[in-house]
């Protein structure tokens, strides 16, 4: 399982760039805690952060967790000042591996992809620089530089948590592509499955009646297109399991549960 570090820049005593009463420290802790929720929720991997509070981290310390801990790769995460606009990011100028090139690769296009259209962010170009936590750690890394704090349009996208969750959604996404991230198991509660629409249409607005939510789900399987009513997706077992008994309560006896990624 890859083991991954996210590195909420700044904390604690370095507030990083400030502008008025806001702090790179808090920006960057707040995309980082949504990264690596985005990551657990959807991906088999092994996370860990280099803070999850206010707290004051070294760069020392920070590269050393991810040696330590023989990190497959490492994701700093940071806020941008100096009179610019846009989003931007860096791995080290000196040797680094295929690889390293080619993840930056993927996550910068995957972040733009979103940023851009959405919102109109410019893209600022994928940099190299002698950043201390991409020269010191032994693992492929990159640095983010989310928008310019000091620049009007980029501070109002930096508060608008629309954006935050689409930005960090966007950088959690591009790791598991780049890290080719096996996604976890879904279990879902399959209330019947029809070959005629309205048979599952039915069934659907049977359960409302019930207090159970469902969406009917078109599938193919051997050339043959059901609907699937479906009453629950649950990543732990024992949540779809309790949901099963509700259905079945409900007076459907042959629901059952099925594992899809």
């Amino acid at each position: 399982m890859a083991k991954i570090v996210i590195d909420p820049g700044h904390g604690g005593s370095d507030s990083g760039a400030v502008n008025g009463s806001y702090q790179e420290k808090n920006f960057t802790l707040a995309i980082g805690l949504k990264v690596r929720d985005y990551l657990a929720n959807r991906y088999q991997a092994t996370l860990l952060m280099t803070r999850t509070t206010d707290q004051t981290v070294s760069l020392q310390e920070r590269a050393a967790l991810a040696n330590s801990n023989n990190a497959d790769y490492f994701c700093s995460i940071h806020i941008n000042a100096g009179g610019g606009s846009g989003w931007e990011s860096y791995i080290y100028d000196g040797p680094v591996s295929s690889q390293t090139v080619q993840w930056r690769d993927i996550i910068h296009n995957t972040v733009m992809g979103v940023i851009g259209p959405k919102y109109g962010v410019r893209d600022r170009g994928k940099k190299r620089a002698n950043f201390y936590v991409l020269r010191e750690t032994n693992m492929p890394a990159v640095l983010l530089e989310n928008l310019f704090i000091d620049n009007a349009n980029d501070l109002n996208l930096l508060r608008n948590s629309t954006f935050i969750n689409d930005l960090s959604s966007a950088i959690g996404e591009g790791i598991a592509k780049a890290l080719s991230l096996p996604p976890k198991t879904l279990f879902k509660v399959i209330a019947g499955a029809f070959k005629d629409q309205q048979n599952a249409d039915n069934r659907k607005a049977y359960l409302a009646t019930k207090g159970i939510d469902a969406i009917v789900v078109q599938v193919t399987i051997s050339g043959t297109t059901w609907y699937r009513v479906q009453a629950g997706a649950y990543r732990i077992k024992e949540n779809a399991e309790a949901r099963l008994q509700e259905v079945k309560a409900a007076g459907i006896t042959d629901a059952y549960i099925i594992e899809e990624a």
